[in-house]
């Protein structure tokens, strides 16, 4: 059977062609063969190749027997990995243990049992049930060739097609033949997919969705610090897809970890590539992160190329967990439906692979989907993680340098609404420090700035960063801190406000004790500092920037003694009331004070 092939193409040792001709090993192949392959079986929970003892025999498939089934004589078995699975005498670990402790492995599959996963499906993640509850929803519709294998993003293969309703979709996916004779615009020789399926009002099945996993997916997740809700991020998202259609190959475009769930009822098979594998993928592909998403490509052709490869089937009920940086393909064997949303492990891994895809992401000029410098802020104040301090560090550094370069020198400013997230309007960039406000919300970052603005505004005071990352004892702050979307650690009361307004009922005292306005004093002491020195050339620029330590504990002198005179005045029960013209002229009184 396959003796002549392996001795025609390959050079076996005496041992191992004496164990190709074993009745055992003959057995064996042709009953991996009845159970769809090599591939197909060593990648499943259990298989006969799990003892040390079978290791012998697991080299003759690696090394020979793959590439008989194959028909080539290139692959290399010996990259093809497995992913971990969660036993079900362990699945209680996740529901009272930090995932830190039970994720181990950038890929993991979690099989709830079929009573947990009817329930997880009643009444809400069926086609008849989506099509019941969201009949005229309008979704959008990829058109692909069913039969794509290349690393090429032929248009042919891929594109935007249409949109059609969530009925007209359970439509097609039920008897495909009937729908395309009535619908003459749709292809017979392409699958259709309905991707990006938009969840955020759909608040019945996103409870049911977060009721069913384990609390620590929410309660333990970085994203519960995003200032606002991020779609197909923290809001989950519903994939559609029919027998055939493929999720092209690509990493998470902030490269964080995934949560899929496969409602069924078909299964789908996946390609995952640990993230520390991706340099290489990228050396052989150059072009990778430029045309993500829009191919797909046979297993084999990692295995070719010696990059150390996954595959997983996930059928319904299935949980995949994919790690953070990972690359990942999908193709589905049946009709199925999908909900979606990422998840922050607070590991060093997860940061540093989140970092590195930023990085990628700005040299390829790629939009933003989550403004990941103010997130990372935000987990540091709260989370006092060290690895951020030093990307906060060339974050600030980097975005400072950036507005030196301008050769312009401008009057700087302080907006008042840092608390937003902020997106240029040319370049849909992440705005994390500087920019330029033009007129009704059109904002640019300091890569589009326009000539004829003489103001730039700044989110937050570079002296105000600098002095947080290189403080000890971090503190919350109601100039940094926001109104989370999740469940934080963050102790004041949040608030997230346009700009600061002085109610008629509050009296001034209160005003000025907050926090809020404290820290709005090292703030104009930056702005102010920042322009003395923007006027008189951009060497002396890099002062603003400098480690002034006497400075620093200058202002932070100043500040305590302002926080005392406003504990004494508390006492006073008869406050004196002031008018906003008058509480103006106090903060820049105080200001110059400081200055001086």
């Amino acid at each position: 059977m396959y003796i002549e092939y392996v001795q025609n193409n390959f050079n076996p040792s005496a041992s191992e062609l004496e164990l190709l001709k074993s009745q055992e090993i003959k057995e064996l192949y042709e009953y991996i063969q009845q159970q769809g392959g090599f591939i197909k079986y060593y990648s499943q929970q259990y298989n006969e190749f799990q003892s040390q003892d079978n290791n012998e025999r697991l080299q003759l498939f690696q090394k020979y027997l793959l590439n008989y089934e194959l028909k080539t004589t290139d692959v290399d078995g010996q990259y093809l990995h497995r992913c971990a699975f969660i036993e079900l005498n362990k699945a209680i670990d996740c529901f009272t243990e930090s995932p830190q402790k039970w994720l181990q492995d950038q890929v993991t599959l979690w099989s709830l049992p079929n009573y947990v996963s009817a329930e997880l499906n009643k009444n809400l993640f069926t086609f008849q049930d989506l099509s019941k509850n969201h009949k005229n929803f309008e979704i959008d519709i990829i058109a692909q060739n069913p039969f794509t294998d290349t690393t090429l993003a032929k248009e042919e293969n891929y594109y935007q097609a249409f949109r059609m309703t969530i009925n007209q979709y359970k439509d097609y996916a039920e008897d495909p033949k009937s729908f395309l004779k009535n619908n003459p615009q749709y292809k017979s020789d392409k699958v259709y997919q309905a991707v990006n399926v938009d969840m955020e009002d759909w608040k019945e099945e996103i409870h049911r969705l977060f009721e069913f996993l384990p609390s620590c997916f929410t309660r333990n997740n970085g994203l519960n610090y995003l200032r606002q809700n991020c779609k197909g991020a923290n809001v989950p998202e519903i994939y559609m897809r029919v027998q055939n259609s493929w999720l092209g190959g690509q990493q998470d475009f902030q490269g964080l970890s995934q949560i899929n769930i496969n409602h069924g009822p078909g299964d789908c098979v996946w390609t995952i590539i640990d993230a520390n594998y991706i340099d290489k993928l990228f050396s052989i592909m150059p072009d990778l992160f430029r045309k993500e998403g829009r191919w797909y490509v046979d297993i084999a052709y990692f295995l070719k190329n010696q990059i150390p490869v996954r595959q997983v089937i996930q059928k319904q009920g299935d949980i995949l967990i994919i790690g953070a940086g990972c690359f990942f393909q999908a193709k589905n064997i049946g009709n199925s439906i999908h909900s979606s949303f990422n998840f922050l492990m607070l590991d060093e891994f997860s940061f540093q692979q989140i970092y590195k895809r930023q990085n990628r992401n700005d040299f390829f000029r790629f939009c933003d989907v989550i403004a990941i410098r103010n997130l990372f802020l935000d987990i540091y104040i709260h989370e006092k993680l060290s690895i951020l301090r030093n990307y906060l560090k060339q974050y600030i550094d980097s975005e400072f340098r950036r507005q030196l370069s301008k050769n312009k020198l401008n009057h700087f400013e302080l907006f008042i609404s840092s608390k937003d997230v902020l997106i240029c309007t040319k370049c849909n960039k992440e705005i994390f420090i500087f920019f330029q406000f033009i007129k009704d919300w059109v904002i640019y970052c300091p890569e589009c700035y326009v000539d004829y603005e003489k103001v730039i505004y700044m989110k937050y005071s570079i002296i105000q960063l600098k002095y947080l990352i290189q403080a000890d004892d971090i503190q919350c702050s109601k100039l940094l801190c926001s109104n989370y979307v999740g469940e934080s650690k963050c102790t004041l009361k949040q608030i997230n406000q346009d700009q600061v307004q002085l109610s008629e009922e509050e009296d001034n005292s209160s005003f000025v004790e907050s926090r809020k306005f404290l820290d709005e004093f090292i703030v104009g002491l930056n702005g102010e500092s920042s322009n003395s020195h923007l006027q008189n050339g951009a060497s002396q620029q890099q002062d603003v920037l400098s480690n002034d330590t006497r400075q620093i504990q200058k202002i932070t002198k100043k500040i305590k003694t302002i926080k005392l005179q406003q504990v004494k005045k508390k006492k006073h029960k008869n406050s004196t009331k002031y008018s906003e013209l008058e509480v103006i002229k106090y903060i820049q009184q105080t200001k110059r004070s400081i200055l001086n």
